[in-house]
């Protein structure tokens, strides 16, 4: 394309612009309903299940809170709910596994399951996290990395895991030059 082109494109844009601005509605919006608190892809079971996984997965210990702390549940909820229909299957899927496992093995869901319990059902999740080979394993990739982007972009997990401070004034004057003696500066 011409740059002469351009500009005659960029001009009727522009003069088509006002035109417009002049007949638009000034009716007042309709009330829509109000925004959820929460994001709402899961149940609100799947959502326990999440948020229990996820702090399987990254726990509270001496150096920072855990997932759960961290409101990671709702950067999954969020990420899931705003995934391709294929990733979200993914995500129901595995979720309807983890259960189905629990169910198998201690007779009941896996939001009921004692901690110990659920620590053993993502302990076999993980199994064969480098080739994985079920439904159960295949999901412990999706949820471990899942945990993981939201614990890091977390407040918890950038402040008090990673120690992020915030963006500090520098004090010393900056020469331009490199100090380091294999660089040319003078020991």
């Amino acid at each position: 394309m011409e740059r002469r082109d351009l500009f005659k494109i960029v001009t009727i844009g522009a003069l088509a612009a006002p035109a417009a601005a002049q007949t638009h509605n000034h009716a007042p919006a309709a009330p829509g309903k109000p925004a959820p608190e929460h994001p709402t892809f899961f149940s609100d079971a799947q959502r326990v299940m999440v948020d229990r996984l996820a702090d399987i997965i990254i726990p509270t210990d001496e150096q920072s809170p855990g997932a759960h702390a961290a409101g990671v549940v709702k950067f999954i909820e969020l990420q899931a709910g705003a995934s391709q229909p294929q990733r979200q299957q993914q995500w129901i899927h595995g979720l309807d596994a983890v259960d189905k496992d629990a169910r198998a093995r201690f007779g009941m869901p896996f939001s009921d399951c004692e901690r110990t319990q659920q620590e053993q059902i993502v302990a076999t999740m993980a199994e064969n996290e480098g080739r994985p080979n079920n439904d159960l394993q295949r999901f412990f990739l999706l949820i471990k990395h899942a945990t993981i982007d939201g614990y890091r972009f977390s407040e918890v997990g950038i402040k008090q895991y990673m120690g992020w401070t915030g963006n500090q004034f520098e004090t010393k004057s900056w020469s331009g030059a490199c100090n380091h003696p294999e660089h040319g500066a003078k020991a």
